[in-house]
C-alpha cells in the first residue's frame, strides 16, 4: 500500500494512542509497536502538555525507535504505518 491509501484508510481510524505528560518514553515505544503489529496502521495524538512541542521532534524520534512512518501529520495527530504495510 502506497502512503496515499495509507491516508485515505487513516481517515476512517480514531487516534488509539495519546502522548501526554509523560512523554515518549519506552513504555510508550513498546505499545506503539505492539499496535502497529496487530493494526498496522495507528493514529496518535499528541496532547498539549506533552513536554516536545515540536510535532517534527516527535516524529523523528518515533521513526527512530519504531518499525513504522510517519504517512501523514496533521496538527497535532500523527498517523503511522508500519513498514510491511508500506510494502505491500
Amino acid at each position: 500500500m502506497d502512503a496515499k491509501k495509507a491516508k485515505i484508510k487513516g481517515q476512517e481510524i480514531d487516534s488509539t494512542v495519546r502522548i501526554g505528560k509523560k512523554g515518549i518514553d519506552e513504555n510508550m515505544i513498546e505499545e506503539i509497536e505492539r499496535q502497529l503489529e496487530d493494526k498496522e496502521l495507528i493514529k496518535i495524538k499528541v496532547l498539549r502538555n506533552n513536554p516536545i512541542q515540536d510535532i517534527d521532534e516527535i516524529v523523528e524520534i518515533l521513526e527512530e525507535n519504531i518499525s513504522g512512518k510517519a504517512v501523514e501529520v496533521r496538527g497535532k495527530t500523527i498517523l503511522l504505518a508500519a513498514n510491511e504495510l508500506l510494502e505491500k
